[in-house]
């Protein structure tokens, strides 16, 4: 009975692994058994091309798709758009500032916060209320992804999840900032007209 809860667990926990990022503040219990079955499940998730990425300090797990297999992906990559990716990028950055500055992780943005430090990116929205749904739209899908946490009681401040630092990389804001101004002429040509907006990055 034993071994067969020990195998619900493990194929649990490679299902939801497979799903998206595992956070343990948030699933204590699928963290401990991530934690428990961690060997096992690396070897498993290896025969199918893919990486458990672990940090224990922050208390987060995830697969990673092994770019050099041949094997179809199983791990989806999701396209960021122009202005999600300008609020990933500024979200890790202020994250890298608050933790040498302060020496602490525990990054707050209120809602207000977010949206004025992302004005300067939006040159050709003029209407602030079409501005704040853009920017509400965004904080939604980057709660979504596991990167930003409502403060419980406070819908409009939220936590700055250390997960960001796994997926908006060095060379992800490098090759972001490179092509910057293009996404920049992009929006502003096409914002005000409501044309669909600019790739940005991949995750």
């Amino acid at each position: 009975m034993e071994e067969n809860s020990k195998e619900y667990e493990f194929s649990q926990a490679v299902i939801l692994l497979m799903k998206g990022a595992i956070q343990r503040d948030e699933q204590q219990k699928l963290w401990n058994i991530i934690m428990e079955q961690q060997a096992k499940i690396s070897d498993y998730v290896a025969k199918l091309g893919l990486f458990l990425i672990v940090d224990k300090t922050a208390g987060y797990a995830f697969l990673r798709q092994d770019d050099n297999t041949e094997l179809p992906r199983l791990v989806n990559r999701h396209q960021l758009g122009y202005g999600l990716s300008i609020l990933l990028i500024m979200l890790r950055k202020g994250l890298g500032e608050f933790d040498s500055i302060n020496g602490s992780s525990y990054l707050l943005m209120t809602r207000k916060d977010i949206q004025l430090k992302l004005k300067s990116f939006y040159p050709s929205i003029t209407n602030e209320t079409r501005y704040i749904n853009e920017i509400d739209r965004n904080i939604r899908r980057a709660m979504e992804l596991g990167f930003l946490r409502e403060v419980p009681g406070d819908s409009d401040t939220f936590e700055v999840r250390e997960l960001i630092r796994s997926f908006v990389t060095a060379q992800w804001l490098k090759d972001f900032d490179d092509r910057l101004q293009d996404y920049m002429d992009y929006s502003a040509r096409n914002a005000d007209e409501g044309k669909g907006e600019t790739a940005g990055g991949l995750i």
